[in-house]
């Protein structure tokens, strides 16, 4: 977040997060569930649309947390990846 505004960054590989990004969608959109389990942030960048979702679980054995990434475009079905959570 810069500014208050949510960006969406990414690189390709070999590249690192210390290189600047290959892209970079401002203007995300933030959205909280009602259980406060889960928060999506949605980027459009024409005609893609980037879906960032984190799931908090709660289990018997304490928190366990899911993300995924999404990325749609127009007239195709989306695509979907599970990502490892680097929240500390």
């Amino acid at each position: 977040m810069s500014h208050g505004d949510i960006q969406y960054r990414c690189w390709r590989r070999p590249k690192t997060a210390l290189e600047p990004p290959c892209l970079v969608i401002r203007n995300g959109q933030y959205k909280n569930s009602l259980r406060n389990d889960k928060i999506e942030l949605v980027f459009v960048h024409g005609k893609w649309t980037y879906s960032i979702e984190r799931i908090l679980s709660k289990g018997k054995y304490g928190k366990t947390s899911y993300v995924f990434l999404e990325v749609a475009s127009e007239g195709n079905p989306p695509s979907t990846w599970k990502m490892e959570d680097l929240t500390p």
